[in-house]
């Protein structure tokens, strides 16, 4: 199945080529567009990207044992970055993470969403988690600032350079 973003069928959609096949590399002025998503008068359609989700009361401490991170305190709406590791210690993904109070949202690369939710099953053992790869129910978009026009949504932010405590 080849994605493909309902955003391609605006006026002056060129397509993106790989990694970013499935969307909008520009809508025809590329330099315009680039200093408007700089101002963070502008969004970008990263809808092509992958969507895992993780539910379930043993979630966060369950990701905690196979994370780089401390997820164990990660507040409703706070986002961050992990590394989920095998046992061995050898990085296996490196999803960006948010967490809506009853659902942890990891957001990777669309090829890795798949195989993502797939280890995770395999890792659940006798917890109390639900692993669901959800890229084709969910949108990603990225902006420089947050964007209230959109309602209710989680908004992933890149706490580069600060270290999460």
């Amino acid at each position: 199945m080849t994605f493909s973003s309902p955003l391609l069928s605006l006026p002056g959609a060129v397509a993106a080529g790989a990694p970013d096949a499935g969307v909008a590399a520009h809508y025809g002025d590329p330099l315009r567009e680039q200093r408007s998503l700089a101002r963070g008068d502008a969004v970008v359609d990263l809808s092509h990207r992958g969507v895992v989700t993780v539910s379930g009361p043993d979630r966060l401490s369950w990701l905690n044992t196979l994370s780089s991170q401390l997820l164990l305190n990660l507040a409703p709406g706070e986002s961050t970055e992990t590394l989920l590791l095998t046992v061995q210690g050898r990085i296996e993904y490196s999803p960006k993470v948010i967490d809506d109070g009853a659902t942890t949202w990891l957001l990777t690369e669309s090829w890795e969403a798949g195989p993502l939710a797939q280890w995770l099953e395999r890792m659940k053992f006798m917890l109390r988690v639900e692993v669901a790869d959800v890229t084709g129910e969910w949108a990603t978009i990225g902006s420089v600032k947050p964007v209230e026009s959109l309602g209710s949504h989680l908004t992933w932010v890149d706490a580069w350079p600060h270290v999460r405590t």
